[in-house]
Formats: C-alpha cells, structure tokens, sequence
C-alpha cells in the first residue's frame, strides 16, 4: 500500500522532487536507497536533464513510497491524491514548495562549492535554433578536493550533461561533466566541450598547422572525424577542457 501522494508537478521531475520532500530524504538519501552510485542521477531526474528509464522509475516509486503511475502521468489509478503538504501559510493562502535547481538540500559544507551548468537553450524566437549559455539558472555542488586534485580552480569550473553516443565507452549519453574554463588552449587527445554553432558537443581535440583542430569521437565508426580552422566562422568554439565525467548506468 502506497502512501498518498500530493498535487503532481508539470513534469514526472518536479514529482519526484515533491515526493521525496515529502519523505524527508535528501537527494544523496534518496540515491542510497535506489542502490545508485551518487546523487547526481536523482538531480539530473529532478532538473529534467535526463528522462529516467523505466526501471529507475520503479525504483523511485518503491523507495519513495508513491505508485509509479502517479510518478509517469501525476495520475494515480488508487484516486488517492491529495492535498500538495504546505510549507508554510500566509494570510491564509498556502505556499507550495518552491521550484529549486541546486542540488541537495543540505546546507554547503566547507569542502564544498556550487557550480554552474552549461545547456543547450532555444532562442526567443522558437524557431528551434539553440544557444548554449552558462547556469540559467541551474547549479550543482562539487567537491572542493576534486576540483583542487584536477588543478582546476572554482571561479574556473562548470558542469554540462553529455548527450548522445559519439563518446562511448568514454562518456555515455546523460553523463555529467565537469569543465575546466581556465584551459581552452588545445592539448593533443584531451577532451573538451564544444560550442558548435548552439550545439553542446564534447570531443577530442588534436592540433593541426595553419590553425586548424582534428574534432574527434570515442564512437568514430558512427561519427567520423572532422577538420575545422579555428578561425573559420564554422569552427567550434571551445567552452573549456573536461576534467571530469560521471556515467551513469
């Protein structure tokens, strides 16, 4: 027997981020009990920067006590929906759980610093034409040590989510990266993040004479290489060197 749930969110991430709030678990709580590596997974679930499987799903649902229908459409088979838990009233009016992008919500500790996120963003326009753009909004927490054994400094750092297979096995799709602002001059066989004309793509980079970058994939059977001079109006615009990754299952 599930326990009830409250006012669904507009997307199944805003659900479980009203139903684990509900629970009483953190965001790292949460992915112990999913058995999952880091809490990365639950943020990038709660942010809507990954669609979960459906397996993670039932998972979710299990852990947090809710159905997993309810979690898929804010609709639950039981009719057992209730009220959205208060956080607070004024002048009588409740005040519904604000929508949040930093992850965890403990406070920082001191071995601990927000970073903020690269993505990919549409123009005003709409006409499907994107842009990438530093946070808008969104920030992650990231260990201090790890920044400091990566030689990287805070005010240098970001992260951004991998997406597609032209990296595999290196980086999967849905992987969180970290970037490292601070080193944007190519190092043969490194891997950094490309802005490429609104698109955020991750490769390795490899110097050729006359100005000119090799653009390769992990997946080169499928993503052949590619040859850009850097001061080409075509040629990718690197974001920074990536010093981290984190996969997920």
């Amino acid at each position: 027997m599930t326990r009830e749930v409250r006012v669904a969110g507009s997307t199944i991430g805003d659900r479980i981020k009203q139903a684990r709030q509900q629970a009483g678990m953190t965001q790292p709580e949460l992915a112990k009990a999913c058995k999952w590596a880091s809490q990365g997974r639950v943020s990038n679930y709660e942010r809507g920067l990954r669609e979960p499987k459906s397996g993670d799903v039932a998972l979710l649902a299990k852990a947090l006590d809710v159905s997993e229908s309810w979690l898929w459409t804010g609709e639950d088979g039981g009719g057992n929906v209730t009220q959205l838990k208060q956080r607070r009233t004024i002048d009588g009016n409740a005040e519904l759980v604000d929508h949040e992008f930093i992850e965890g919500d403990e406070p920082l500790r001191p071995d601990e610093v927000m970073l903020p996120m690269f993505r990919e963003v549409e123009f005003a326009a709409g006409d499907g034409c994107t842009q990438v753009i530093e946070n808008h909004g969104a920030q992650e927490r990231f260990s201090l040590p790890r920044l400091s054994r990566a030689g990287v400094q805070p005010e240098n750092a970001a992260l951004a989510v991998a997406k597609g297979d032209s990296m595999v096995p290196a980086i999967t799709d849905g992987a969180t990266i970290g970037i490292d602002k601070g080193c944007r001059g190519v190092i043969d066989g490194k891997i950094y993040a490309l802005d490429h004309d609104g698109m955020l793509r991750v490769k390795r980079l490899y110097r050729l004479p006359l100005n000119r970058v090799r653009v390769v994939s992990e997946n080169d059977e499928e993503y052949p290489e590619e040859v850009y001079s850097l001061a080409a109006p075509d040629a990718p615009k690197i974001l920074g060197r990536v010093f981290w990754w984190e996969n997920f299952d």
